[in-house]
């Protein structure tokens, strides 16, 4: 197994220590476990961008590797997507969203959004695939992906800036914690708007998939195997 896909498994390997990390609410490391959990998804997330330079630069792009980058990227964020809703609607519920519930019914649609399209993208592209039609990543998918990637970030350091603005009666962290969390849900938002265009952009850029028919293949301009 080359470099490349090492990181790969890496990052899945790192799913898990996110995903503990999070629920891990114990006395004072509740303070501090969801900026553990924070780092852990930075690091995974840097390795989905360095496994792919690195396996274009050295020339080391493998079918294992196409198959794993994406899935290790959906399982990564799916993860993260799903604890946010019981992040914010069990362990540490802001005020303004336990006065205004339609925060985390919305949050919840932008996850169910985005995970969907995960779904129906990756079943698009299996298709494809099986008709000989190369799919590469479009701008609005990587603005999707980097949208949610650092939207889940920021929006994660909002649980315990506001604990520890809280519980220490400092109310510069608590409004630094709602103005973080306010920042990550428009990332969010705006990921999950990407998601919705760059699904609907597939699927008019490439009618074949969707026909009964298979096509002659299709080869776009710029293969790019990453999937967005």
């Amino acid at each position: 197994m080359n470099i490349p896909n090492k990181l790969t498994m890496a990052r899945m390997l790192l799913i898990p220590v996110y995903v503990a990390l999070v629920f891990i609410e114990v006395d004072t490391f509740a303070y501090f476990n969801d900026f553990l959990a924070v780092l852990i998804f930075g690091i995974a997330a840097f390795t989905d961008f360095l496994d792919g330079k690195l396996a274009r630069k050295w020339n080391m792009v493998t079918d294992f590797g196409k198959l794993f980058d994406s899935a290790a990227d959906k399982l990564l964020c799916g993860s993260a997507l799903i604890l946010l809703i019981y992040v914010f609607s069990v362990v540490c519920p802001l005020t303004f969203i336990s006065e205004t519930p339609a925060f985390l019914i919305i949050l919840t649609l932008f996850v169910v959004l985005i995970i969907c399209r995960e779904m129906f993208m990756t079943a698009f592209r299996s298709v494809a695939a099986s008709r000989n039609i190369i799919i590469a990543a479009d701008m609005p998918g990587k603005i999707k992906a980097a949208a949610q990637m650092f939207g889940i970030v920021v929006i994660m350091l909002a649980p315990d800036l506001y604990a520890i603005g809280e519980s220490n009666g400092i109310d510069g962290l608590v409004t630094a914690a709602k103005i973080t969390f306010l920042a990550g849900f428009a990332l969010l938002a705006l990921g999950a708007v990407m998601a919705v265009i760059s699904c609907v952009l597939y699927v008019i850029k490439y009618p074949g998939v969707m026909s009964e028919k298979a096509p002659e293949i299709q080869v776009p301009e710029e293969d790019n195997f990453k999937e967005n």
